[in-house]
């Protein structure tokens, strides 16, 4: 994860310093690698980050993105079919 970026959107805000992410003030459990997805994101809201971006910068080619996106997802509480947050094309 990039060092010292803070983000804040909807109910969420993510410090990558303290590597937490919490909604409404409190700390919502993020896995690691799933956390520096999310940074990723955050830091190309609005740019469509391909696969291959996120594979090079996060995981490395033997991850499963899928299952670090629905973990984003499930602690987002975003929904693949209502996406506030992360949308997937």
């Amino acid at each position: 994860m990039p060092a010292n970026l803070h983000f804040r959107f909807g109910e969420y805000e993510l410090d990558s310093a303290a590597c937490q992410l919490k909604r409404l003030g409190q700390a919502v459990h993020l896995e690691r690698r799933p956390m520096d997805l999310l940074a990723l994101l955050l830091e190309k809201r609005g740019d469509l980050v391909t696969r291959e971006e996120i594979v090079n910068r996060v995981w490395g080619p033997a991850f499963f993105i899928e299952a670090a996106i629905r973990k984003v997802r499930q602690a987002l509480r975003d929904s693949p079919d209502k996406s506030a947050y992360v949308e997937t094309v």
